[in-house]
């Protein structure tokens, strides 16, 4: 009996769609986090930005870049203010909404690439 040895291969597979993967959790969760962004000029929501990294497998969300002020953390954590058009935990909360779906974009990325 005789067998090939593809580990090379698996490996290079499960880092491709692991990478994948985190990029296709990183859209879901700042889409998301897009519709909850309160604004009324829409300058913290066009402060978005996700940045992917495949090569360390890392997703990285923010807002409030080049904003003047600290408009995106006291937006995010002050949960006293009402707003009209957004809520409080605009990313926090559909990140934790989102952790099964998380899991299963990256799963199936990875089973993608090892077909």
């Amino acid at each position: 009996m005789s067998f090939k040895w593809h580990g090379a291969k698996v490996k290079a597979a499960f880092s491709k769609g692991t990478a994948d993967g985190i990029e296709a959790a990183g859209k879901a969760v700042y889409n998301e986090s897009q519709k909850r962004v309160p604004e009324d000029t829409a300058r913290l929501r066009q402060s978005g930005e996700l940045e992917v990294d495949k090569a360390n497998l890392r997703a990285v969300i923010s807002y409030g870049k080049n904003l003047p002020d600290a408009r995106a953390a006291i937006a995010h954590e002050k949960l006293e203010i009402r707003h009209p058009d957004g809520t409080a935990k605009y990313l926090e909360n559909p990140m934790r909404e989102l952790a099964d779906e998380i899991g299963g974009l990256i799963a199936t990325n990875i089973k993608k690439n090892l077909q």
